[in-house]
């Protein structure tokens, strides 16, 4: 047994004592990252507004900025992420070992890099630009909820790492790629 199999394993076992906490942290968490990321994005655009937020050039701005500072990086993350795993096919944990429970429902499919963990990751990146306690927040419960997610079964610590590795290095590639453009997110 490999050291990734391993730990999978035994924190596997713990986490079937602890199944709310594991489902919650490990896939709910994510539900959460979106709705703090929307709204701190939304309360940055409304506190660093010279115009009436609700003004039509305002609303324009704002949906740029949306597309181009948050949603643009964390798309492409993602369809890299989703790319990788059809390359890397590798089975996860609980269907490669009968020893490993699924701790909650999840499919069977190939589980490298942690799609879940590029896309929060990502995200808690874009946010970071923007509102660093925030950011700083979302980064913390993206790391948990990757732990988390080995302690269901469902990936492997390398799954998780390169995943949170892809979600952290993207959405700076993809500023310096909009300054090559001579795109600026200022207002």
């Amino acid at each position: 047994m490999n050291w990734e199999t391993s730990i999978v394993k035994s924190w596997n076992t713990w986490g079937a004592s602890h199944l709310s906490l594991v489902k919650f942290i490990a896939n709910d968490f994510v539900y959460l990252a979106i709705a703090l990321g929307l709204a701190t994005f939304l309360y940055s655009q409304i506190k660093h507004s010279t115009k009436p937020f609700l003004s039509a050039l305002n609303i324009r701005i704002t949906i740029a900025e949306g597309l181009l500072g948050v949603a643009f990086p964390v798309i492409v993350a993602t369809v890299l992420s989703e790319i990788l795993s059809k390359l890397f096919d590798r089975a996860r944990p609980f269907a490669a070992h009968p020893d490993i429970k699924l701790l909650f429902p999840h499919g069977a499919d190939g589980g490298f890099p942690s799609h879940h963990m590029v896309f929060t990751m990502a995200l808690a990146v874009c946010v970071l630009s923007f509102h660093r306690n925030i950011g700083t927040i979302l980064v913390i419960m993206t790391v948990l909820s990757g732990i988390f997610r080995v302690v269901a079964g469902i990936h492997y610590p390398t799954d998780i790492f390169v995943g949170i590795l892809i979600g952290a290095i993207i959405p700076p590639l993809f500023k310096k790629f909009l300054d090559l453009l001579h795109i600026s997110l200022k207002r």
